[in-house]
């Protein structure tokens, strides 16, 4: 990445932190409907892996979907009224914290249902390469995901049609609040090796690392070499979920949560921007200033009126019996 790549990944991340913090503090006084899942810690496979996507490329997501649809370039402020189910929020206000989606910004959506998204990226990936237009597909998953039985079909597919499909795993070593290699018999990487699929482990918590090898997956996908996976390793710096005031304990061994701690994803970056002469102090202090006024505008919308709940609704006819 170039300086001012780096820089404005950085505030991408930064973006994404100061944003989520939010939405736990307003989360924790019952002001956020529904659970919502943090992506804090993940922010650099969010920034790295769309800072190389062509901005009319596909992203589909899943329930921790508030950093893809920010890196994508969603308005802050609209993702904020959605996860507030306030009007004027990228689905009216309807779909809440699980649901975002934003067409104009090429975001196709998030799905709450674990590995749903996938055949839905797979679908996309069929009809950018019917068009031949080079571009590929990306969507993102945890690494329970790739446990499930949809993603191995989806999978499976994409490499018998040589879809350009890019996965991105964002392995946290985690599934809710079991450990993964107590679920899972074999790592990602393994997985996705069985199926004869390209793929490249990468520090999850390294923008640039992780921008340099989804820039070469993409490349492989765009140029018809089929689907590719990237496995980034990160860890959440929170934890999987929370609805309504009451936080979830700590669930994770605690020299394990220092170690990530350590490494985490926005001092890495910092660090990075510092030793190339760039002070990150203006991006931290321009950043927090537009969340501060994007919570208070948010906060100061209404919710969507009742009636609304018919709107942007389709209805299909039902042909033949039951």
């Amino acid at each position: 990445m170039t300086k001012a790549e780096l820089l404005a990944a950085y505030r991408t991340m930064f973006l994404t932190r100061v944003f989520e913090e939010e939405i736990l503090a307003m989360t924790a006084v019952g002001l956020v409907p529904g659970y919502v899942h943090p992506c804090t810690g993940h922010e650099a496979v969010a920034a790295g892996v769309l800072a190389g996507r062509m901005p009319e490329e596909w992203v589909v997501s899943y329930y921790r979907c508030h950093g893809h649809a920010l890196a994508c370039g969603s308005d802050p402020l609209a993702v904020m009224r959605e996860v507030l189910t306030r009007r004027g929020g990228l689905c009216g206000g309807k779909g809440g914290s699980m649901h975002l989606a934003d067409r104009a910004n090429r975001f196709l959506g998030a799905s709450s249902i674990v590995a749903a998204q996938l055949p839905i990226a797979a679908g996309v990936a069929l009809n950018e390469q019917r068009a031949g237009d080079g571009r590929a597909v990306v969507v993102f998953c945890g690494d329970g995901a790739l446990g499930a039985g949809v993603a191995y079909e989806t999978l499976t597919t994409a490499r018998h049609l040589g879809l350009p499909l890019l996965v991105v795993c964002e392995d946290n070593g985690w599934q809710d609040h079991t450990p993964s290699h107590e679920v899972s018999s074999l790592p990602p990487a393994g997985l996705v090796a069985g199926l004869g699929i390209g793929h490249r482990e990468v520090d999850g918590n390294d923008v640039t690392a992780t921008a340099r090898a989804a820039a070469e997956l993409l490349a492989d996908c765009r140029a018809g070499a089929g689907p590719r996976v990237l496995v980034a390793h990160t860890y959440l710096r929170h934890f999987h979920a929370q609805s309504g005031a009451d936080a979830p304990a700590e669930y994770r061994p605690a020299a394990e949560v220092d170690h990530w701690r350590r490494r985490d994803p926005l001092d890495v970056a910092a660090n990075e921007l510092i030793a190339l002469g760039v002070d990150p102090e203006p991006v931290r202090a321009e950043v927090a200033e537009e969340v501060s006024r994007v919570v208070a505008a948010a906060l100061a919308t209404p919710e969507p009126e009742p009636s609304s709940a018919t709107t942007s609704v389709a209805v299909a006819g039902w042909v033949g019996p039951f």
